[in-house]
């Protein structure tokens, strides 16, 4: 939990700065955008080439479990970090959706994986994929992947295919996991600025960065211990695809220098010689390599289709039948209060579609896919009452967690009647902070004091004067009643004692593989595990998938449509002029700063779990 009156006020000023930037950058594409609108309604579009040959995944973008509404500066930075053809996100159930529905279509000979441009995924998404392509190699179709070079994430994909290709003058990095951050201890007392911490767990490390210039002993213990996990989990699922050892995978410092001796200090040969990689190849060699497996085109590519082509063609991933429903629910993002677009989980939107869910008597029982850092207190108590009137109306609630459910994530998670996870997924976070900064000794070195008069003794309490200790006990009470009424309703909501439900609080961060041996998860698996299980608990023998989603105005669906095309236009040109890598530092620098001054709870507590979403 946090209260973030005096760095919300700092953040919120950063962000007015950085949003009328924004805006203004808006306003001066704004004609561009119209005259290339118009330009491009004038064009014949090209005849879309038949699906035949490769299903080809050329992954440029993020991996994430909804695609986001973004406004139009957001946009225009994913096209320029990203290719014409790719959205700068990529929705994981489409992605599971193409492969499997490519596994059995007989225009379908082969599946093409180049990795080179995803960005952002976590272990769990990664996993659920490589899930996908093993089911995929049992048609008997050849899985081939291919990269210039392979980071981390990018490789754990590629160990699944048949053949693996590396650039000959490449390289595959694994580097490992960690989780570090950045200390302000130190900065913050140059600057007089005086941080006030209260909360109730050892492990909450949020306020950390701000009375401390190192990690605390404590949460480099409970991150050690989720990192090995899912390092672990990598390390084994790589070696075992690859058939080498661990230790090829992830050998020591000293070998690894050794081996790369061996190898004459070249990457790619050393990826070679060590079995990461079957073959090192030129581009041209690359493409041979698909031509020969499904043939050519006459512009002497391979035969293929992409996955937007693919799944523009592919059957519905959930048909309407007329059977009883099992509503899906998605609730992706940082919990915000109020309504909020599809990528961020607004307490009133959510709920709303809980409610919705409630109110259709064709749905019989409801599936929330969370995968959330959590946020706001306020609006996760709001999801969970909804949650509860779902029950109450006898339609049972299953979750299924994705990369991570926690805190503000595993508190509208505890209640459900069965919670699925990975192994790999991060979740637990119970834990409970509060801060509030006061400037008033920055500002008294500048001759700038704040005095008056009021009717009690909490008016005027604010980030220019001192904070009164009378006020700071009453946040510290706060804090202390807001962690026991979250170790509350996990007890009651997973069936654990008092003493079980504090044992797996403290704030710490739990894999999945913990978390199920606390009580806190029930059950491995999937999505579609979660579905299967909700329409069990309901007694369904036959039913139909709904998706229970925000609606979108025709009037945003054109303007979204709109500037997204206009931005996949302009991109090209912007790039020619502007510095590399302008538009992924904006888009990171973007997404940091987004949650943060967007932070609305009416309370000013928060449920977030910082190093989840490293």
């Amino acid at each position: 939990m946090s209260i973030f009156k005096g760095l919300g006020w700092l953040f919120r000023s950063l962000w007015r700065l950085l949003n009328f930037t924004r805006l203004m950058l808006v306003n001066l594409l704004f004609l561009i955008v119209v005259l290339v609108i118009v330009y491009s309604v004038g064009q014949k579009k090209a005849p879309q080439a038949p699906i035949e040959g490769a299903l080809t995944l050329n992954l440029n973008g993020i991996l994430v479990e909804q695609r986001s509404q973004t406004d139009p500066t957001m946009q225009l930075l994913r096209q320029l970090n990203s290719s014409e053809e790719q959205p700068g996100e990529i929705v994981l159930s489409d992605l599971l959706w193409a492969i499997k529905s490519a596994k059995d279509d007989d225009r379908i000979k082969a599946l093409v994986i180049k990795p080179q441009g995803l960005q952002g995924a976590s272990i769990s998404k990664l996993q659920e994929v490589t899930s996908a392509i093993d089911e995929f190699k049992e048609s008997g179709k050849p899985v081939i992947a291919m990269a210039d070079y392979y980071n981390q994430g990018q490789y754990l994909l590629a160990a699944h295919a048949d053949h693996v290709l590396l650039n000959q003058s490449g390289a595959v990095v694994i580097e490992g996991l960690g989780v570090h951050q950045t200390y302000f201890k130190s900065a913050l007392e140059k600057f007089n600025i005086t941080p006030h911490v209260f909360k109730v767990g050892t492990y909450k490390s949020f306020v950390e960065p701000y009375i401390r210039d190192d990690m605390s002993p404590e949460s480099k213990e409970a991150n050690q211990r989720w990192l090995d996990q899912l390092w672990q989990s990598y390390v084994t699922d790589v070696a075992g695809q690859r058939e080498i050892e661990p230790e090829a995978v992830a050998p020591t410092k000293d070998r690894f220098l050794e081996l790369l001796r061996k190898a004459g200090g070249n990457a790619a040969n050393y990826a070679l010689d060590n079995g990461l990689v079957d073959q090192l190849a030129t581009r041209d060699e690359m493409t041979q390599a698909v031509i020969k497996e499904v043939g050519e085109t006459d512009d002497h590519g391979w035969k293929g289709v992409s996955l937007k082509e693919y799944l523009a063609a592919a059957p519905e991933q959930y048909p309407q039948s007329g059977k009883d429903e099992v509503g899906l629910v998605v609730a992706s993002g940082a919990i915000m209060d109020g309504v909020q677009p599809a990528g961020t989980i607004g307490g009133d939107t959510l709920s709303e579609l809980l409610a919705d869910a409630r109110r259709d008597d064709k749905i019989k029982a409801v599936v929330l896919r969370v995968d959330s850092p959590g946020g706001s207190a306020f609006a996760a108590e709001q999801i969970r009452a909804e949650l509860l009137a779902l029950k109450q109306a006898g339609k049972p609630v299953v979750v299924s967690m994705g990369s991570y459910a926690a805190s503000g994530g595993y508190w509208i998670s505890a209640d459900a009647d069965k919670i699925f996870a990975s192994p790999t997924t991060l979740t637990g976070s119970i834990g409970v902070f509060g801060m509030f900064a006061t400037f008033d000794k920055a500002l008294a070195q500048f001759g700038v004091h704040t005095d008056g008069v009021g009717t009690t003794d909490f008016v005027g309490v604010g980030p220019t004067r001192a904070l009164p200790d009378h006020v700071g006990q009453a946040i510290q009470l706060s804090v202390e009643d807001t962690y026991q009424r979250f170790v509350g309703l996990v007890s009651k909501g997973r069936g654990l004692s008092q003493q079980d439900a504090e044992k797996a609080a403290e704030g710490r961060v739990w894999t999945g593989e913990d978390a199920k041996a606390l009580g806190l998860v029930d059950e491995f698996g999937n999505l579609d595990d979660a579905i299967k299980a909700a329409a069990e608990l309901a007694n369904l023998k036959e039913w139909q998938v709904t998706p229970i989603e925000q609606e979108e105005s025709a009037k945003d669906k054109f303007l979204r449509q709109l500037f997204d095309n206009s931005a996949q236009a302009l991109a090209p040109h912007l790039q020619s002029w502007l510095p590399a890598g302008v538009g992924k530092t904006l888009q990171e620098v973007n997404r940091s700063l987004d949650p943060l001054t967007r932070f609305n709870d009416p309370q000013g507590t928060y449920a977030f779990c910082p190093v989840c979403v490293q």
